[in-house]
């Protein structure tokens, strides 16, 4: 009898569990960056914490990794926005602009009327679509700052009580085994604060790096693009390709031969080789995962997961070499 009334608490407390995950996935980007900026706040954290207190210590972490983030990600869109609207307010001048530059590099004047009859076609599709999807966009929108913010509360209650959570949990466990369990728990959050804190100091240097790129090619806004290529080193939400394709367009407008120069150097040099060689390779010297796994953890989660993937995968081969570290030492 007992065994059976311990089967029905097992399979209720699954259920629970799944019902929980289903009402919780919408949210699932969130949370999971939230687990992240925790991860990448944890050291300033410890740095302050004896300073200011274990409740403070926790919400100023928070405010330095999020409140940056914020302001580059929200000011980056709505510069992006802006750059949409003139665009097409000022179709005549960007057209003119464009056929110029075909002139400058060269290209027979028979072809230039070929795309000069093409582009009114081509901006109507745009605007067709944009007005199609305009509400999807705005439903797209609301929850990608809803889980942002998700995202900073999560981070701050992970600060706040990680540590005691983690500390009961493991009385459940029993007591021959609590510390082998201890250990290796101490295991699994070094090598997930390796991968994260690895990860957010490459972001940084994507950032860094692209300022000289972008001033050689005497790009506007330059210190804001550099804050969005960080961003998108750090959260791929969108990739550093979508901040070097616009400016590759708004180079062809002037200068085609110019923007051909840019996007060759801009996509090997600030994308290729940063996200397939130098990434796992940086990330995974500090975590002591392989690079091969880092790398193909990074591309198939965000192919399969979206942002939630690029996160939770990177996780899963974190606590697999935990494993693994920790029976082979």
């Amino acid at each position: 009898m007992r065994d059976k009334w311990t089967a029905i608490l097992i399979v209720c407390v699954i259920a629970l569990l799944a019902f929980i995950a289903f009402f919780f996935s919408p949210l699932l980007d969130g949370i999971v960056m939230g687990i992240v900026f925790a991860y990448v706040a944890k050291p300033i954290k410890k740095r302050i914490e004896g300073k200011t207190g274990k409740l403070a210590a926790a919400l100023l972490a928070t405010l330095l990794i999020i409140v940056p983030i914020f302001i580059l990600m929200f000011y980056g869109v709505f510069q992006g926005i802006n750059q949409v609207i003139y665009l097409f307010s000022h179709q005549h001048e960007v057209e003119e602009s464009l056929v110029n530059a075909l002139r400058d590099a060269g290209i027979d004047e028979k072809y230039i009327e070929e795309i000069r009859a093409w582009i009114p076609n081509v901006i109507s599709i745009i605007q067709s679509k944009v007005k199609l999807s305009a509400i999807d966009v705005t439903i797209r929108a609301i929850m990608f700052f809803m889980n942002f913010i998700i995202s900073a509360i999560v981070c701050f209650y992970v600060l706040l009580d990680a540590d005691d959570f983690v500390a009961r949990a493991i009385k459940i466990i029993p007591e021959e085994k609590r510390e082998e369990v201890a250990r290796f728990i101490a295991e699994l959050d070094e090598t997930l604060l390796a991968l994260w804190f690895g990860n957010f100091a490459f972001a940084v240097i994507i950032g860094i790096a692209s300022i000289p790129f972008f001033i050689a090619f005497d790009i506007p806004y330059a210190p804001l693009l550099s804050g969005l290529m960080f961003l998108a080193a750090l959260i791929p939400v969108f990739a550093e390709w979508m901040v070097l394709a616009p400016v590759a367009l708004f180079l062809a407008l002037k200068n085609l031969n110019t923007a051909i120069l840019f996007t060759f150097i801009g996509f090997t040099f600030l994308y290729f080789v940063p996200e397939v060689v130098l990434r796992p390779h940086f990330v995974g010297y500090a975590s002591r995962i392989h690079p091969l796994a880092l790398l193909l953890a990074f591309v198939g989660g965000a192919i399969a997961g979206g942002a939630a993937g690029f996160f939770i995968a990177p996780m899963l081969v974190a606590i697999i070499t935990a494993v693994y570290n920790y029976y082979t030492r």
